[in-house]
């Protein structure tokens, strides 16, 4: 038989390549190429589905071996073989797919899959009894002639491919595809490799109750996909989607090696347990790239394979082919689709999502509890026996007894259902995949913030960077516009947040000069909080750039706020501290002297009146208090640039007088006063110039002086500003509408 054997697999191969020599080029090359791996796929499902393998029973190289008890080594090796072409036969069959995208594929299909096929072919005679047994082996049995076409199709397939390929690999590309292989190797390990060659392993590892060994699985079910996803995450979308369809595909085979054909034959024993179904979800979703499939796999199935490993419904040793089958299933199960979005391969599911999948799960149950009703001896999803419900108490195992039970005969078949219980169950699963909605939003939140926080990280490394090249040799803690040290600025400055696709302030510019108290004028929503925050660096900036005093807000953030004073609009103060405690913190903050600060208090505690209250905990003052608070620490620095959002709001009119007299005060100085009101009489009586911004664009700048000799009240023209600005918006929605309507 050994020479038939040999004789199909040659033709078979000879014909593939002469095939792929003749056909396999230009426009057609591609698509000739998928054609043959899907054939291959099919074929080697064919094969791999119609028998369970001989070694599936074999135990430590010798017990129950299809080679005999003194048929080790061929044992050994004939398990090894079977695992390298498997992982081969994957590479292979996904290769047409991303080869022009995954270098690492052509590197693989080159050194490892081609060798291999030809080692298999090689050992075509060894791997037959190891997959069949001596007897079926040497009567022509249909799945070793099916195994022997396979094999001759592989080795031209890969070797056609290996030859049309003459790229050269640089040294480090091959180190990658060293480590990947490594990683594709233990992940397309069939399940019984482990118990063949070591056998069942140490029996005192139990894996139940939490015990050490079922413990290490559990952290090993957490860990595995952090090291995946760390591994794939800067990578191109392609390498990854190639990475996990790899990796589900694999998962399956492996767990496939317990079903036939015969057994498919019959409803009762298809793989319908709820994260068995995952196992041919996962890379069904991920190949087809069917969305609403895959967000009933995120919700359903890696809920239930989370409970399946904390309670586990598999016995006996930890390398068995059972058991190590039962832990690829659920790992699968429970991390696939949470990579799959972690790695964005599909998008985040909304509620809409979540719905559809409970509903799909609804389906499925409503199938399973006919499934087992119909058939009486199955227990899919575990809902006809008491293996859940003895885990949640008496109370549970007492609703499927006495008259809980619902029988009855249905086309001569004895039906038995357990009504309150089911029904029961599938609410509590229901309920807790809710749970799984609130946890997968959190995760969403965490993982947000952990990307925006590395964002922000290359970010400063890069600005760092750019700063010296820019600085030229100069030191980067001088100002980089030397022209500019009694400026702040603003050039092109625009700020659109994350959430909306409307620039909230666009293409700003601004100067304000050092004596300066300038005024910020517009509606509420107009932009003025935007710019301010901006300027001393609460949010970052899209484009255009912020200078103070000399300092580039985004490239020296330090240096900039060491300019700058800020009483914002809510201020946020350490309540259990005293007005001096917190006051001095904010000193010790910017590095004043005692000496200096000393001084700046004492003159600014007599002038806001605060000599009784000075030492009390802030959490005893008033609005008012807390406010005069928030100013002192804004100027206990003597900044630069002295920054004021609504700063007047809920002061009494002593109290307006004395900040009205500290900003001109602080101007005479030489320094800027910059702040916004909608009190446009204060504006008008202390401010040199003023700015007004409607809808993020700044309409104007003007000084006070230019408006008066005008023969115009601020507040005329402010309105006048803000009205021409509404009747320009008027007339843009009207003539909007008028072309929508044509």
């Amino acid at each position: 038989m050994t020479f038939l054997y040999y004789a199909f697999a040659i033709i078979s191969g000879v014909a593939t390549f002469l095939l792929l020599s003749k056909f396999a080029k230009g426009e057609n090359k591609g698509r000739l190429l998928k054609y043959i791996a899907i054939g291959l796929a099919l074929i080697f499902a064919v094969r791999y589905l119609g028998n369970k393998v001989e070694l599936t029973w074999t135990y430590a190289l010798n017990i129950n071996s299809p080679f005999g008890k003194s048929g080790g080594f061929e044992t050994l090796v004939s398990t090894l073989a079977i695992w390298f072409s498997l992982t081969s036969t994957i590479i292979l069959v996904t290769y047409p797919f991303f080869y022009d995208k995954v270098k690492t594929y052509r590197i693989l299909l080159r050194y490892f899959a081609t060798p291999v096929f030809a080692i298999t072919l090689a050992m075509l005679p060894l791997i037959t009894v190891a997959m069949d047994g001596v007897a079926l082996a040497n009567s022509l049995y249909f799945r070793d002639v099916i195994l022997s076409i396979e094999v001759g199709i592989s080795l031209a397939f890969s070797l056609h491919l290996a030859l049309s390929n003459k790229e050269k690999f640089d040294w480090k590309s091959v180190r990658t595809a060293i480590l990947l292989l490594l990683g594709m190797l233990a992940i397309s390990m069939p399940s019984y490799t482990l118990q063949v060659i070591f056998g069942e392993g140490p029996t005192h590892l139990v894996i139940d109750d939490f015990e050490p060994a079922h413990r290490a699985l559990l952290y090993g079910a957490v860990v595995l996909p952090v090291i995946i996803h760390l591994i794939f995450s800067r990578c191109d979308y392609e390498l990854k989607r190639c990475a996990l369809i790899f990796i589900s595909v694999a998962g399956m085979i492996s767990y496939s090696h317990i079903v036939d054909f015969g057994d498919l034959s019959q409803l009762r024993y298809w793989p319908l347990h709820l994260c068995n179904t995952a196992m041919y979800i996962v890379p069904l979703c991920l190949i087809f790239k069917m969305n609403k499939l895959y967000y009933f796999t995120l919700f359903i199935n890696v809920f239930g394979a989370f409970l399946a490993m904390i309670m586990p419904n598999k016995d006996g040793a930890i390398l068995t082919a059972e058991q190590v089958n039962f832990w690829v299933n659920h790992y699968i199960a429970f991390f696939m689709p949470i990579l799959c979005i972690s790695l964005r391969i599909f998008e985040r599911p909304k509620l809409k999502q979540f719905i559809y999948s409970l509903i799909a799960f609804a389906c499925y149950y409503v199938f399973v509890l006919i499934v087992n009703a119909y058939y009486g001896d199955t227990d899919f999803f575990f809902i006809n026996s008491n293996f859940v419900a003895e885990k949640l108490g008496t109370w549970a195992e007492k609703l499927l007894q006495g008259n809980n039970v619902l029988t009855f005969t249905l086309f001569d078949r004895a039906i038995t259902l357990y009504p309150i219980y089911q029904t029961l169950f599938f609410l509590a699963y229901v309920l807790l995949s809710f749970a799984m909605w609130f946890v997968y939003e959190q995760a969403f939140a965490f993982a947000d913030l952990y990307a925006d926080m590395g964002e922000r990280k290359r970010k400063i490394k890069a600005d760092a960077i750019a700063l010296e090249i820019q600085m030229n040799g100069r030191s980067i803690t001088e100002p980089m516009n030397l022209d500019g040290q009694n400026k702040l600025i603003l050039r092109n400055f625009s700020k659109k947040y994350a959430t909306s696709n409307v620039y909230a302030v666009k293409d700003a510019n601004l100067e304000v000069v050092g004596g300066e108290i300038f005024g910020f004028l517009g509606p509420n929503g107009a932009g003025k909080s935007t710019i301010i925050k901006s300027i001393v660096g609460i949010q970052t900036i899209t484009s255009g750039s912020i200078e103070v005093c000399g300092y580039d807000v985004e490239k020296q953030p330090v240096g900039a706020k060491m300019q700058l004073g800020f009483v914002p609009d809510h201020y946020a103060l350490y309540e259990n501290l005293t007005g001096r405690e917190y006051v001095n913190y904010i000193a010790d903050l910017y590095g004043v002297s005692v000496e200096d600060r000393t001084a700046r208090i004492d003159e600014y505690v007599e002038r806001f009146n605060l000599t009784l209250a000075f030492d009390n905990k802030i959490k005893t003052y008033s609005h008012g208090m807390k406010q005069k608070i928030t100013i002192m620490s804004a100027l206990v620095h003597e900044p630069k640039v002295w920054i004021l959002d609504e700063p007047l709001t809920g002061l009494d009119p002593e109290s307006i007088w004395q900040v009205k007299e500290c900003m001109k005060a602080h101007a005479k100085k030489g320094n800027i006063v910059f702040f916004s009101s909608h009190i446009i009489d204060v504006v008008e009586r202390i401010c040199d110039r003023i700015a007004i911004i409607k809808k993020g664009n700044i309409l104007c700048t003007r000084t006070i002086k230019e408006i008066e000799e005008s023969g115009e009240k601020l507040e005329n023209y402010y309105m006048d500003m803000i009205g021409e600005q509404r009747r320009d918006d008027s007339e843009y929605d009207k003539t909007n509408l008028e072309g929508a309507e044509g």
